[in-house]
Parts: C-alpha cells; structure tokens; sequence
C-alpha cells in the first residue's frame, strides 16, 4: 500500500512539473511606471509623423495592466512592438524600446509631451535619426 502510494505522489508531482513546463503562458508587456502617473496618456492614439520617407501613421496603445503603464506601438511594416521601459520626465512620458530593422537592433526612445488633449511627439532613432510628430487619441 505504501509503494502504491508513492507511485501516485511521484505520478502526481511529476505531472505538476509537466504541466508547469508545457503550459502556455501569458506574457504581460508591462513597465514598473504606476498606471496612476501616467492617467492623461492612457488610451489609444495615433501619431502623425512628416520624415524624409514620407507622412505615415503610427498607432499607440498605453494602457493600464494591474496598476503598472503597459504600452504598444504599431509601426508601418515592422508590426507591433511591446514597450516595457517606460518612464517620466517632468511632464512628458517617455517610452524606449528596440527596433530590428534589416538585422539591426536600434534603439528608440519616443516622447510623449502633453499638449492640450493631444500630444506632441519626438522619435529618436539612437541619437542618429529623429522625427517629430503630434498625436491625437483615436476616434477623436
């Protein structure tokens, strides 16, 4: 009796294990920001930029996941990027990520500056390239 039941706790346990290991997780793309010093940027925005490429359209998400700033940027032909270093600067809110682009991982670092209801944004492309742009929040 007491071999059957270490079998079944072995049995048990290692299930346990297994299902620990080969279970889907969730991956929360969040900072260590608190949702509530970032109020006025929460929500859906799209950004209007002018670059030597062209005007184009960015689409940002900030939103608050379990108290702490969690944030997206959809970029034309690179999909979306989760951003997960988010911090202040006096008033502004600024939001830095990696970029790969053609193999090269380039770092981003985006400006968000209040400006009534909507925003006026900087993008610096690791100090080698910046453009500047204004948001709006989405369906305004």
């Amino acid at each position: 009796m007491k071999t059957t039941l270490l079998h079944v706790r072995r049995l048990a346990v290692a299930a346990a294990l297994l299902g620990v290991v080969f279970s889907p997780r969730v991956v929360s793309a969040q900072s260590d920001l608190d949702a509530s010093e970032a109020e006025a940027f929460l929500g859906d925005w799209i950004v209007s930029v002018e670059s030597d490429f062209g005007a184009f359209d960015v689409n940002l998400k900030i939103e608050d996941q379990g108290g702490k700033v969690a944030a997206s940027v959809a970029l034309p032909e690179q999909g979306v990027v989760e951003v997960t270093d988010i911090t202040r600067s006096g008033d502004d809110l600024v939001l830095s990520y990696e970029l790969d682009t053609q193999g090269q991982l380039i770092s981003v670092s985006v400006t968000l500056e209040p400006d009534g209801e909507d925003l006026i944004v900087e993008f610096d492309f690791g100090g080698q390239f910046f453009m500047d742009g204004s948001a709006v929040r989405a369906g305004s």
